[in-house]
Parts: structure tokens; sequence; C-alpha cells
């Protein structure tokens, strides 16, 4: 299994769900497209899509140029019947791909939050069984509509639109089970950086909650890839 990896900055890779996807056979080309790495002109030779986060709008092209072929190829992928993951930006980026509307949200969300997972979650192919409820990580300061057609797998009390499917291939979360204690890390020393303050009490939410993170991950990226190799 080939899967193609759109990585959106360096301080977020594949983290968690690529080091599971690895363990279960896959090969991943990694293509880091903000840095200016060419995204490939269709779905020949992949099996499956994964679109990881970073701290663009996903709405705004100008700072992104690759947008629009990245959102091209989730169309393309989708519709083959490859299955797509993305994960936060790469989630905000399927909804936008498909016509929904993605914004600022009113607050954002950092840290380990309680995500509820909603009657559609415990039938769906990737999360039936790992709720009703987890902490999971966020870091992101926009949100999404659902696309029309779309399922709503999971909600949260600040943010309604959690996880989505949209058909028989595409998924998109707004949370990061990626996230390792080193990714963390380093989105916490860069806002330290950017903004003069530190995120209060990551240390211990990380301790508390990542190895419940990182179980979640292992299933989520293993139930993912059995559906690339079922297409």
């Amino acid at each position: 299994m080939r899967i193609l990896v759109v990585q959106n900055n360096r301080r977020t890779h594949a983290g968690a769900v690529g080091e599971a996807l690895a363990e279960h056979g896959a090969a991943l080309d990694v293509v880091r497209a903000d840095e200016g790495e060419p995204l490939p002109d269709g779905t020949a030779g992949h099996d499956g899509m994964l679109v990881l986060g970073g701290p663009q709008d996903a709405w705004d092209d100008s700072r992104a140029p690759y947008f629009p072929k990245a959102m091209e190829l989730i169309r393309a992928f989708a519709e083959r019947g490859k299955p797509v993951l993305g994960i936060c930006l790469g989630a905000q980026l399927a909804a936008r791909a498909f016509g929904a509307r993605v914004y600022r949200h009113t607050a954002p969300e950092i840290g380990f939050v309680p995500v509820r997972f909603t009657g559609a979650a415990q039938r769906d192919p990737l999360l039936r069984g790992l709720g009703p409820e987890r902490a999971l990580m966020q870091w992101h300061y926009d949100t999404f509509d659902l696309p029309d057609g779309a399922v709503r797998l999971a909600t949260g009390e600040a943010c309604e639109n959690q996880a989505f499917r949209l058909g028989p291939a595409l998924w998109g979360v707004q949370f990061h089970p990626e996230a390792t204690a080193e990714i963390i890390g380093a989105w916490a020393a860069r806002h330290h950086a950017q903004t003069g303050r530190a995120v209060e009490g990551i240390e211990d939410q990380v301790a508390r909650h990542l190895p419940g993170q990182a179980a979640f991950a292992r299933t989520l990226a293993a139930r993912w890839l059995g559906l690339t190799r079922a297409g």
C-alpha cells in the first residue's frame, strides 16, 4: 500500500498515525507542499491520501497556492473510492473541497478537549467502538460547516464539527490523533515564541491523555489502512 501524505508544516508530520500506517506495511510518500514540493497530478500509484494539519487558513489560497490542487486531489481520491483522511487543516480542506464553508471560530481550542462521538460513529468503519467520549488533542483557530451529504461523527462543547464522513471514502477530523509528545512540544514552543505565553498545563495534559490518544490513533490508522486494502 502506498499512501500520499500532504504535509503542510514541518512541525506537523504524520506522527503516531504515520508510525501505525508504516507498522502495518504502508509506504508513505510525503509531499512537503508548503515548502514547494509538487503534488502529483492524479491518484495513480497511491491507494489513499492523508492530509495533515498546519497553521494556514484553509480558505486562503494566496498564502498557500497549492490548496486548489490539494482539493482537486482530495476529490479525485474520494470519487475513485480511495480513502482520504484529513486532519485539522486537512479536514477543513476536505470540507471546502466539497463546497462547505471554512471560517475563523469564535475561540481557539488548544490542548486535550473532550470529544463526543455520535450514534453514527458507532456504525462507522473507523470509529465504531471508540466512544462515546475521549479527550483528544486540539490546536486550531478555525472551523468548518459540513459538506452536503456528510455525516457528523463527533462533536464538542465549543466546536460542533469534530469529525465527519462523506460517502464511503472520505473522513475529516478536527482533532489531532497524530500528535506525539514531540509534536505537541514543538507547537507549544512555537506558541511561546510567537506570543510570549506558555500553554498552561499542557505537560500535565500530555501525561494524562496522550497514552489513550496513542491507542486511539493506532486503531484509527489500522482501520483506515484496511479500507485502502479493501478498495
